[in-house]
């Protein structure tokens, strides 16, 4: 078991504390169970008290144990009631705050109800899920190995799918094939979502037309799944010859998450898709031009959709009615859809350690689909992709 080290967690919680400090903010109260995690090592059931200044408290409802195997923080405290938390807020603080911050943009309503009317009724809750996106945006060396431990596996799942793919095999097969290989190198089969209501599978392994279903997520691939209950990713479809075949795959690994996808068939290509599949892959190749500090991720999602204007696949690409997706890339680290997102009227600048997952798609209603998709590293003088597996449209 990999644990994070306590020089990353004093790190990460000095940035924070930096943050609340310029943005007014006395104290925070961490809930949620992805920055609890970043914060402190474990996922429990807990709350974290960041003072602006000062050291943090850790009150545990369950399991006091394993926090304390797990968790650099100091000091843990066994917390039985909820109404235990204010007092506690307070003494971190040196007094009772005017302001303190709280995960706005995933907490209940009713929840946040509890704790504004009876734990917090003096003070004024604001949002800082902001400030601490904006702390995880940016990946440390220790993060960056935990980010290729994950790219890994993918490349593990990539190099299996020849072996496995045969015509008549069905996607829902290969994809169980696939998931078993890659929890066994290590892959969790489990990974967080920031915004509301997005649910996710292992990977959209699909193939020909049913590559081409739309999804009920802000996602360019959905797939129509094997139930209504939870529609997207593979279903019975037997794979046959001539269609493109898309592994589109989330891989988490020691809390972190590779996004990547890549494309086989089964003999010749269709001759439609092929061509798009070159485009896409050219489109990687000219954000590599441009995405290094600096850049300005509205402006680099423009770039890619005037490349898909001028190439004459902007009737298809990122979807092939609307809504489009309004993204072409989206972080990474600990949950999915963090900052940055290369998308529309974005003005964050890329930054060095900062990991997104950019995957420009083309998607032709009947056919399939041609996309690629790689997990890039900012670095000092452009970005590296994290994905070694092979970017050619495989022919098996």
């Amino acid at each position: 078991m990999e644990k994070v080290p306590a020089s990353e967690i004093a790190n990460r919680i000095i940035t924070l504390q930096v943050l609340l400090r310029e943005n007014g903010v006395e104290g925070a109260v961490i809930r949620q169970n992805a920055d609890l995690f970043y914060f402190t090592g474990t996922v429990q059931d807990s709350h974290l008290i960041v003072p602006s200044s000062g050291e943090p408290v850790l009150l545990v409802r369950r399991s006091i144990e394993r926090t304390e195997q797990l968790s650099p923080i100091r000091p843990i405290v066994a917390m039985k009631s909820l109404g235990e938390l204010a007092g506690a807020l307070f003494q971190a603080c040196g007094k009772e705050p005017g302001i303190i911050g709280m995960e706005l943009d995933v907490i209940p309503v009713n929840t946040f109800s509890l704790y504004s009317g009876k734990v917090f009724p003096k003070q004024q809750i604001v949002d800082i899920s902001g400030l601490i996106r904006q702390v995880r945006m940016i990946k440390s060396a220790w993060e960056i190995e935990m980010l290729r431990s994950a790219a890994s596996i993918s490349t593990l799942v990539a190099e299996a799918v020849p072996k496995l793919l045969k015509p008549g095999i069905s996607e829902l097969e290969l994809c169980a094939d696939l998931e078993c290989l890659s929890r066994k190198a290590g892959n969790y089969g489990l990974f967080r979502c920031r915004p509301f209501n997005m649910e996710m599978v292992f990977g959209h392994i699909l193939s020909g037309p049913n590559a081409a279903v739309p999804s009920y997520n802000d996602a360019p691939t959905g797939g129509p799944g094997i139930s209504p209950a939870f529609g997207q990713g593979a279903d019975h479809r037997k794979i046959q010859p001539g269609e493109i075949v898309s592994i589109d795959t989330m891989i988490v690994s020691n809390g972190y998450a590779n996004d990547q996808t890549r494309n086989f068939c089964i003999g010749p290509p269709p001759p439609g898709l092929a061509e798009a599949y070159q485009f896409v892959r050219s489109v990687h190749g000219r954000l590599k031009s441009l995405a290094r500090p600096g850049a300005v991720t509205g402006q680099l999602h423009e770039a890619v959709w005037q490349w898909a204007k001028e190439a004459g696949w902007a009737q298809w690409f990122m979807g092939f009615q609307d809504p489009r997706i309004t993204f072409v890339g989206h972080g990474l680290g600990v949950e999915v859809a963090e900052f940055p997102y290369i998308a529309e009227r974005q003005k964050l600048e890329l930054q060095e350690g900062m990991v997104f997952a950019f995957e420009p798609k083309v998607i032709i209603p009947g056919e399939g689909i041609a996309g690629l998709e790689n997990t890039y590293l900012v670095t000092s003088d452009g970005i590296e992709s994290l994905n070694t597996a092979t970017e050619e449209l495989v022919i098996v």
